[in-house]
């Protein structure tokens, strides 16, 4: 396991973003440059753990794995806009294809991501589920 891995460790499992203090702005990914106020100012660009709950923008199911991910296909995977306005990719889990629609709430949940069969190492991490 990477030391940078330990070192980002906690981004695996809060979904940590950024504010700007100057326009009150927050960003997810974490940025160091204001794109709303173009601050700069590394002592006004704070983290900031965003809200555990939004609404589905958009979904898609996937059919073809991804490496590494062949044990859960079908995968739903949605745009999901947090109460605060700032908008990621998910997977939704927990329930079943039909019951996925635009519009619908959802609640970030800890979830295995993948196992290391050679090693034998467990990451785990957020996904989120309907409310």
């Amino acid at each position: 396991m990477s030391i940078s891995y330990w070192r980002t460790r906690d981004r695996y499992y809060r979904i940590i973003g950024s504010i700007c203090e100057n326009c009150k702005s927050e960003f997810f990914p974490p940025v160091y440059t204001c794109s709303k106020c173009n601050s700069t100012d590394k002592s006004k660009i704070k983290d900031k753990e965003m809200p555990n709950q939004g609404i589905i923008i958009s979904y898609t199911v996937l059919y073809e794995p991804m490496l590494g991910f062949e044990d859960e296909i079908p995968m739903q995977i949605a745009l999901i806009q947090l109460n605060n306005g700032v908008r990621l990719v998910s997977q939704i889990v927990d329930c079943k294809i039909d019951d996925i629609a635009i519009g619908k709430n959802v609640k970030r949940v800890f979830r295995k991501i993948k196992s290391e069969s050679k090693s034998g190492q467990i990451w785990y991490g957020y996904k989120f589920r309907l409310c």
